[in-house]
């Protein structure tokens, strides 16, 4: 019995000392790789920038900064997830790329609204006279970073010009101009154009970023003219009718004009005076467009 007892407890001894052993492998081990972990992530103290005095100890992710400030010492701690680069802000917005909404005008050849006999036909509505332009690509070539540069771009428009003479516009041996029908009471009657363009202008941006910056942009825009036509609602014999007339009514096929745009921020007004005649030389009265705008979307 006691040869058992004794036998048993020799057993017991082995195992504990076994585990013993195990245990302090694994402790080893751990010891080991912790040690190798501190080697890579490493532990250092290096000057800052911000004195001579200050001092920043890195210990894995964690920094620990002590600054020096005379009698004074104070203790920064950052780690990872807590020291974010603050974000840049943008010095510049786009001032063309977006889509544009204009009221049209026509005026004489001595700048005035009120349009030469022969051009009464086309006096316009200028309530319901209006531009939509969705220019659809911008490129700012920079001269002077975002504070002077080159705007060009392109996009398309469509121009609406409500008449308020009731009077079809016609295209008859190779002139155009306006047409009385007495048997016809007119509601709606317009002149529409559909054409892409594209600008040049020479832009400066006055502020700290894209939100508090002064812009305003001035040049040149080239407007190719893809399609002319004439649409009327008009009641005949007491019924009622709509009428498309698609012609080129002698429409100036390239056109050029001033333009200029001008804001702060994202908000921009814009507008454009025409350097050519609506119509093509001695094919229609000689009148000038123009259009004046506010930008409502920006891409």
């Amino acid at each position: 019995m006691q040869a058992v007892f004794v036998l048993k407890l020799e057993k017991m001894k082995n195992a504990l000392l076994k585990s013993s052993v195990l245990f302090a492998l694994l402790m080893s081990f751990s010891f080991a790789m912790n040690a190798q972990e501190t080697k890579a992530d490493s532990t250092s103290v290096d000057s800052t920038e911000k004195g001579k005095n200050d001092w920043k100890i890195s210990i894995g992710k964690t920094n620990i900064i002590i600054q020096k400030n005379g009698d004074t010492d104070t203790l920064e701690l950052s780690g990872e997830g807590r020291e974010k680069e603050e974000k840049k802000e943008k010095q510049r917005y786009n001032h063309f790329a977006g889509i544009d909404v204009g009221i049209n005008g026509f005026v004489s050849p001595n700048q005035s609204i009120d349009l030469q006999d022969e051009a009464n036909f086309l006096e316009l509505n200028y309530r319901k006279s209006f531009e939509i332009s969705f220019n659809l690509w911008e490129k700012y070539l920079p001269i002077w970073e975002e504070k002077l540069g080159l705007v060009t771009g392109a996009g398309f428009k469509f121009n609406n010009y409500d008449l308020v003479q009731d009077v079809i516009v016609v295209n008859r041996m190779d002139s155009t101009f306006g047409e009385v029908d007495p048997n016809r009471s007119i509601n709606k009657n317009r002149l529409k154009t559909t054409s892409i363009h594209v600008p040049l202008m020479l832009e400066t941006n006055l502020g700290k970023d894209a939100k508090h910056s002064f812009h305003l942009a001035a040049g040149g825009m080239v407007t190719y003219i893809l399609n002319t036509r004439t649409k009327q609602k008009y009641k005949e014999g007491g019924e009622n009718f709509k009428k498309k007339d698609k012609s080129d009514f002698n429409v100036n096929d390239f056109q050029f004009a001033a333009t200029a745009r001008v804001g702060y921020g994202d908000f921009t007004l814009y507008a454009s005076y025409n350097l050519t005649p609506l119509f093509e030389n001695n094919k229609g009265p000689e009148i000038i467009p123009f259009t004046i705008g506010l930008s409502l979307i920006t891409f």
